[in-house]
This record gives C-alpha cells, structure tokens and sequence, in this order.
C-alpha cells in the first residue's frame, strides 16, 4: 500500500480517460492511490498569487489558460466514481504574495498544497531559458536565499508538504560545504512548524542526476524528526510512481520506515 501525490496530467485533457491511464499505471505498480497536483500557475485565477510585472508574470501568461474549476471538477467526478485520486495542488510560493495565494486555494476541497519554490524574484532557476544566470551567481548566495524562502513557505501554513526541497541543484551547481551548517538552522525551523517533506525521484531524470534530497539534506530531516512523502513529479502515466523501490531504500537507509496518505488536508501515515 502506498500512494503517489506528485503528479501532473496537463500534457493531456482534463478527461476521464487520460486521467484512468495514471490510474490505471500507479494501480499495475501496487499503488493504492494518486493524487493529482496540477500547477496552480497554470490556472488563470492564480495569476495575482505567481505572477509578475518582470519575466515571471510574462512566463506565467505564456503557460496558463486553463480554468481551475473545469481541473476541480474533473478529480472530484473521478473520486465519486471510485476511482483512487485525491485532489491536490502545487502552488509556488511567491514572498508577499501570501494573500493572493491564500484567496486562490481558499474555495476548493484540496486533500492537500505542494509548496515549491521554482523563482527566486524573476529568475526561474529550473528553467533552461534561465540557465545562463547560474554561470554568472554566486551560488552559495543563491542556495542560501533558496533555503531561507523554504523555510518562510513553510511557516505560511499554507502548504502540506514541501516539494523536491533541493531543486536549486537541478543543474549540479554545487555550494561550498560551509552552507550545510545555515541549511540546517532553515531545516530545524522548517521542523518547528509540523510540515512534511517530499523525497522525489525526479531528481534521478534531471540533469543533476541524483534524488531530491540529497543525502545532506537528507541525514537533517532524519535527524529533526521530518514526516516525508515519497512521490515521482510524473507528468506521463509511465512516470507514476517512478524508481520507487529505489525511493524507499533511501529514505530506509536513514532509518525512516513511515510515509504518509493525505486527506482532507489531513496526514495519515503508514509503514514501508
């Protein structure tokens, strides 16, 4: 029994049927459950809450258009047609948009928010268009403000469980082994504040190659008492559930034996 709540299926419609092929994957992999968690930067009612008078509201225009109530619908037909979906929601956290993105998420029965952090300002650090600004930066200092941002998202209270918390690496830019101490000081803040964590084997498809968290990071959630999630971060049904065997030998090497399901905004945990 185990379940999958990072998964995106807006390369297809918001249709029964392309959302059965998730399903229907997850359930072939031993799964018990889904959950769909579209951007929210997708969906034109979240442009106030992720956009930006810079680049990052021009991005966010190029990439949105589509009706979060048609989304909303669609998960909460599947789920009264008894299909094993939860209706989730990831939503990047945008510093002094907290309001906005309060309002957005406020009218809709989310079993659960992925807090992400995917901009710093106006710059998309995983983003290939954006990937010249890394060969100029300092990247301790990047790294440092990446963290600092997690730890304030986790404190909104806004958010259930913090997504691929390492993605600044995605590129394999690297800081110096002196910001791991201010890394954990942001990690035992995020502690105080009950929110989980995901470990994602979507890094392992990345250019960094390697799983979100890195085993640095990882080691601070073990040691802080961190809930985690192992999710994949599919965007196809044959991502669903992805090198999950290799997932949870991982986060067992750290001694963690407990995931957990989300519902109704409310974490259950069980064993693997």
């Amino acid at each position: 029994m185990a379940a999958d709540y990072h998964v995106h299926i807006e390369r297809g419609p918001y249709s029964i049927d392309w959302l059965k092929k998730f399903v229907d994957n997850a359930l072939n992999k031993g799964l018990s459950e889904i959950g769909i968690s579209e951007h929210g930067y997708r969906f034109d009612e979240g442009y106030d809450a992720f956009g930006s008078d810079g680049f990052r509201g021009k991005w966010v225009k190029e990439y949105s258009g589509q009706d979060i109530n048609e989304y909303v619908s669609l998960i909460c037909e599947a789920k009264s047609m008894g299909l094993p979906v939860k209706l989730g929601i990831e939503a990047d956290y945008i510093p002094g948009r907290e309001k906005e993105l309060e309002d957005f998420l406020k009218p809709y029965p989310w079993d659960y928010v992925i807090g992400s952090i995917h901009w710093i300002g106006d710059w998309g650090i995983d983003l290939d268009d954006c990937l010249d600004v890394w060969k100029t930066c300092d990247v301790d200092s990047v790294y440092l403000e990446y963290f600092s941002m997690i730890e304030k998202m986790a404190q909104t209270g806004l958010f259930d469980f913090i997504g691929h918390i390492d993605l600044v690496k995605i590129f394999g830019y690297r800081p110096t082994p002196m910001v791991f101490d201010k890394i954990e000081k942001n990690i035992a803040e995020i502690a105080k504040t009950g929110i989980a964590l995901e470990v994602s084997t979507a890094g392992w498809r990345k250019p960094v190659g390697e799983i979100y968290p890195s085993r640095e990071i990882m080691a601070m959630i073990k040691k802080y008492d961190i809930p985690i999630v192992v999710n994949s971060d599919a965007h196809t049904p044959e991502d669903v559930a992805r090198d999950f065997d290799n997932a949870y030998e991982y986060v067992k090497s750290y001694g963690i034996d407990t995931l957990h399901y989300f519902d109704k905004r409310k974490r259950i945990p069980y064993k693997i």
